[in-house]
């Protein structure tokens, strides 16, 4: 990853989503600090400025409890792609049912219609994590992009990922920076984002 000088003027904004306690927060930290740190559930949004291939990447992690979703769609505009992280230990029924319902309503909300989904299962340094056949059989997700890009009409790709491991990493910033991603139309993001966080809060 080149964390040297970059464009400051050609930013690319990525949403960053998933249910609470998938350990978004903790990958993204990775990410931008190069090491694991502790975290605790992300209330509003943490933004980290990341430089790969001469470019600036600004992404936006929100909060995923459920009191926070009904806010994510003040964030669809202006961003280049959107990751959804799924815990990949998290085994659960109720869990697995409740993470396709939401990703599926993100796959066919209509402001995202052009936008390319990461879709992250996450912690897969862990023992317990899905295997590929798991989370086809479960998550109805192939890791063959074509098929799953024509299955949901959207680009879509399928990865794993880790905190601790920081293999995943290249291969995810470059594919937020492949020249087939179209870039939006940039507008004021921060300042209106940063309103609709004080709103809930003082809900």
């Amino acid at each position: 990853m080149n964390c040297c000088k970059a464009d400051r003027n050609s930013q690319t904004n990525v949403l960053m989503l998933s249910l609470g306690d998938a350990g978004k927060t903790q990958l993204l930290y990775s990410w931008s600090n190069h090491k694991f740190i502790e975290t605790t559930p992300t209330i509003a949004f943490n933004v980290e400025t990341i430089y790969h291939q001469n470019q600036r990447i600004a992404i936006w992690d929100i909060g995923g409890q459920v009191m926070i979703r009904k806010y994510w769609h003040h964030y669809f505009q202006n961003m280049k792609a959107i990751f959804f992280v799924i815990d990949s230990t998290q085994r659960d029924f109720k869990f697995i049912q409740e993470a396709k319902s939401v990703l599926l309503n993100l796959l066919n909300n209509q402001i995202l219609a052009k936008v390319p989904f990461l879709i992250l299962f996450n912690k897969t340094d862990l023992n317990n994590s899905f295997t590929d056949e798991e989370i086809l059989e479960e998550f109805y997700l192939s890791f063959d992009q074509e098929q799953i890009s024509a299955q949901y009409a959207h680009q879509v790709k399928v990865m794993r990922s880790s905190a601790l491991q920081r293999d995943y990493i290249e291969e995810i910033l470059s594919w937020v920076m492949e020249d087939k991603i179209e870039e939006p139309k940039m507008k004021t993001v921060e300042s209106q984002q940063s309103q609709y966080f004080q709103d809930i809060l003082l809900d």
